[in-house]
């Protein structure tokens, strides 16, 4: 469904009054609240139009963009007019359509899960409270991708730096304030602790369950460095029995297969054939096969994942390759692959195909928020900054790594880190092979307070900074001018 589902109804009332020989038209634009309250086939209506806000070009592709462009597993090979350019080289400006975009986009979601939410009781029936269960969690959701784009990490000053507008209501009048970066992050807890304890039916992974709320959660519990309950999140949706990884044999076609049939999707964002953007679509950018094929993975990701080239994850990148007439590849020593490679601008075109072929069809993606694999991942951070835990930490690393096709000494041990200096940069950069472009990267440097070396993404034209340092105020967007013009209680991010 390309646009959200609107509950938009005119009926009119005709009736004759007594001794009257006029007749009257009663219209009205929407349904009463009573109206919807009582009726779950309206609630559920409801429901899948906020769903659809998430597959909105304007919000989903500006998230990626927002999640995505400020890391350094890729490297965008021109100077482009798209404001996501500016996201890409931290020169945010008030009027960039990325974060004006998102930002309605989101709050126009967390309008319409605020109506169902308001219209169901805690005392409901199964159905209906798994509705409100339901929109609680995308309430979060939208909450949690916006202060992760407007808002600093959590791990500095969350009581004193700004998050983003709570709307817990559909009181349209009311102005609220930013809320700090901490209250913004407890807000999103009580709303996803609330919907796992509301839903108990089993949905597929393009919607929310209590097993997606768990995942939402320990995630959060990561940024808040809260490790005991980030471990004990993932465990529950480990331990559900609701998800496995993959076979070690499939982990390449991963992003090909449907999301609602992938054993290993918590959540995703599901997009339908028919609502396939082509040129338009995330995937875009990031292959040529259908797209413009402009971004392509930087030369310090690859320097990590080519160490092993029998790495399953080094199906996720799709060298172009020159044949001969014989068709056959042409040895090139320089090239990572061995193999000679078009190039563009200078730089070799290594493609990245995690958004691109679907279902088998060009440029077609639903963009995975949460898999079983980052559970995984949580737990071996979570038990890297816990004093005594680094064999834990290990052991959860390895068995990523295993499922990737790795192997002996390409297993890590708490006497063996292969170099790294400790077991935290371990599972950094495991994190950095696994969840790579799906928008974890650059929150994943920042959070932990770390400089994002931008040296090897610099393209043809590259203006900006070569080392991000962590307290930058460019690691933040700026809110949108047209937001502040409207909420005069808000507070813009400050610029460098």
């Amino acid at each position: 469904m390309k646009k959200s589902i609107n509950i938009i109804l005119v009926t009119v009332f005709m009736g004759y009054m007594t001794g009257c020989d006029d007749l009257e038209y009663y219209p009205t634009d929407q349904l009463s609240d009573e109206q919807v309250s009582n009726s779950p086939e309206l609630l559920s209506n409801i429901t899948v139009g906020t769903y659809s806000r998430l597959r909105e070009m304007r919000y989903v592709r500006n998230r990626q963009a927002a999640q995505e462009f400020p890391g350094d597993d890729a490297v965008w090979v021109k100077n482009s007019g798209d404001n996501r350019m500016l996201t890409y080289s931290y020169q945010h400006i008030v009027n960039s359509s990325v974060s004006t975009q998102f930002w309605q986009e989101a709050y126009y979601g967390i309008f319409s899960a605020n109506k169902v939410i308001e219209a169901i009781d805690d005392n409901a029936d199964e159905e209906n409270l798994q509705l409100k269960g339901e929109n609680l969690f995308l309430r979060a959701f939208m909450h949690f991708d916006l202060v992760r784009m407007f808002g600093r990490p959590y791990s500095q000053s969350p009581e004193t730096n700004l998050g983003v507008m709570i709307r817990d209501n559909t009181d349209v009048s009311a102005l609220p304030p930013r809320s700090t970066v901490k209250e913004t992050f407890e807000f999103i807890e009580s709303d996803l602790l609330k919907a796992a304890s509301l839903m108990s039916i089993s949905k597929p992974s393009i919607f929310g369950s209590k097993e997606v709320a768990w995942g939402m959660l320990a995630r959060l519990y990561l940024y808040m460095e809260q490790h005991d309950k980030a471990i004990e999140y993932a465990d529950k949706v480990i331990n559900s029995g609701r998800y496995n990884l993959l076979e070690t044999s499939q982990l390449g076609s991963y992003f090909t297969l449907l999301p609602e049939n992938n054993p290993e999707t918590l959540f995703a964002i599901k997009l339908l054939e028919t609502e396939n953007m082509g040129k338009g679509s995330i995937g875009s950018l990031y292959h040529s096969q259908g797209g413009w094929g402009e971004i392509f993975a930087s030369k310090t990701y690859r320097d990590l994942i080519y160490q092993n080239p029998n790495d399953e994850r080094v199906k996720f990148i799709d060298p172009d390759y020159i044949y001969d007439d014989q068709g056959n590849r042409i040895p090139d020593p320089t090239e990572d692959v061995g193999f000679l490679l078009r190039k563009r601008d200078g730089l070799s075109q290594y493609f990245i195909n995690k958004y691109t072929l679907e279902g088998g069809v060009q440029m077609l993606s639903s963009p995975i928020v949460m898999r079983l694999a980052e559970m995984y991942l949580i737990k071996a951070e979570a038990y890297a900054k816990t004093p005594g835990m680094e064999a834990e930490a290990i052991e959860m690393v390895n068995i990523i790594r295993e499922r990737a096709g790795l192997s002996g000494e390409q297993l890590f041990s708490t006497s063996d880190l292969k170099g790294y200096a400790t077991v935290l940069d371990v599972v950094l950069d495991e994190r950095r092979l696994e969840l790579a472009w799906e928008g974890h990267r650059a929150i994943d440097v920042y959070r932990n307070n770390r400089s994002m070396d931008r040296s090897s993404v610099q393209p043809f034209g590259w203006s900006g900074p070569m080392l991000v340092l962590p307290t930058s105020n460019s690691i933040v967007h700026l809110i949108p001018e047209t937001e502040l013009a409207l909420n005069t209680n808000l507070v813009q991010n400050p610029t460098e």
